[in-house]
């Protein structure tokens, strides 16, 4: 199961440029409150609930721009998006399904030392 980056209280913000749809990195207006990305990727989606969302698996933030590991991330299509747009940084589908799906069983019982 890949982990990832994720962090409570992270505050939305808005794309500071419009990005291609094969963009590998982009900029937003304020990046201060999402993942670094120091530890594993982390997820945002822009334009979430319209038409043209699109997650995006990203590899690292420095300041505020993102580097992106994965345009079209999570059963979505890269998008070319608008300067303005809306940033959010969001739990996944694939992580969550790798939760429901890994066994756990081995663990556990390590866990309580048998």
């Amino acid at each position: 199961m890949e982990r990832r980056e994720i962090i409570g209280s992270v505050v939305s913000t808005t794309l500071s440029t419009q990005i291609s749809n094969s963009a590998t990195s982009i900029d937003v207006v304020d990046g201060s409150t999402f993942p670094a990305g120091s530890n594993n990727n982390f997820v945002i989606v822009i334009d979430r609930g319209k038409v043209d969302e699109e997650k995006i698996l990203c590899s690292s933030r420095s300041t505020n721009t993102f580097t992106i590991a994965q345009r079209g991330y999570d059963g979505t299509v890269a998008q070319a998006h608008n300067s303005g747009a809306v940033v959010d940084h969001v739990l996944d589908a694939i992580a969550m399904q790798d939760m429901n799906t890994s066994v756990y069983d081995q663990e556990i019982l390590m866990w309580v030392g048998i």
